[in-house]
């Protein structure tokens, strides 16, 4: 018992040290934040990192017109923008909220949202792991209030640090469980607005294997059964940098043929409306993530074979 509670101190003791990185992240300008983020990006890289591989890994996968060259040079710009993400929870987890959103320089697609507001049918936003993603929390509380679901942290020191940076920009939170999801119909009938994010890999039970980029993935099925059951807007929603050190919002409707009642299709189409996204800055999508694990022939998971397709 004594080792027990010895592990789960330094787990708290490693934790609130993480939280302590963060406050010091908030205190740097944006413009040292993004090089530091940078320079974690080139040594995950000049290290051979898991990261590096897996991520040349899924852009051979996902652009076969691309050379070696190119692979090479996108997994870099790609572990580059990830690291800056990571510097960036400074900013989009302690800054004050107007000093954030004053950073949201350009908007695309705002009409989509109004139409989504206008209709009053609920709205359900499909938000990607693409450019920063927590940027759009302080995007949205301007125009309505968002549930997302949440799946507690072991840590309890992380779960309420992050627990508590979600609530503070007017999120709604639900459980990452069955009662969760009928937290989330029951919003959408209601004409509410939840958030999902459609690119991280479900349960087996949970999901049905829908191409993305062409290549089998394993995809969850609960916004094609929130979109079916429901008339809510689909929306699709990234925050990506820009070149003068800001941010633009883009915002695009999803494919109709999400609503499909057949798992797969759906699923596919949802698959589709990602990769439009990604293909607008490719280097800020978190390739470093193993999105194709679970491959219906174990064989066949390329993270475990020498050949790429």
């Amino acid at each position: 018992m004594l080792k027990f509670w010895s592990i789960e101190s330094l787990k708290n003791a490693g934790a609130q040290a993480g939280i302590w990185l963060i406050h010091l992240l908030a205190l740097l300008p944006l413009p040292i934040a993004h090089a530091l983020g940078g320079l974690l990006g080139r040594i995950l890289w000049w290290t051979g990192s898991e990261s590096a591989r897996i991520a040349r890994i899924n852009l051979r996968i996902c652009f076969p017109e691309f050379t070696p060259e190119q692979v090479d040079q996108m997994a870099r710009d790609c572990l580059v923008a990830y690291g800056r993400t990571c510097t960036e929870m400074g900013m989009s987890w302690c800054w004050p909220i107007p000093k954030v959103q004053e950073l949201i320089t350009h908007v695309e697609g705002l009409e989509y949202l109004q139409q989504g507001l206008d209709q009053k049918n609920g709205i359900i936003l499909i938000a990607p792991h693409l450019g920063n993603w927590e940027i759009l929390n302080h995007f949205f509380r301007q125009y309505l209030y968002m549930t997302v679901m949440y799946r507690p942290v072991k840590v309890p020191a992380v779960d309420n640090f992050i627990f508590e940076t979600r609530k503070r920009v007017g999120v709604g939170l639900v459980p990452a469980s069955r009662e969760g999801v009928m937290a989330l119909f029951e919003i959408l009938e209601n004409n509410g607005v939840v958030a999902v994010l459609p690119d991280q890999k479900p349960r087996p039970k949970s999901g049905v294997i829908a191409p993305f980029f062409g290549y089998p993935a394993l995809t969850g099925k609960l916004i094609g059964e929130l979109a079916a059951e429901t008339d809510a807007y689909l929306l699709c929603c990234y925050a990506k940098r820009l070149e003068n050190g800001g941010y633009g919002v883009v915002l695009t409707p999803g494919d109709p043929e999400i609503r499909n009642r057949e798992p797969v299709a759906s699923a596919t189409a949802l698959n589709k409306s990602i990769e439009e996204c990604i293909r607008d800055c490719p280097e800020q999508y978190q390739w470093g993530y193993k999105r194709f694990g679970r491959q219906p022939v174990p064989e066949n998971d390329p993270y475990r074979k020498a050949v790429i397709p």
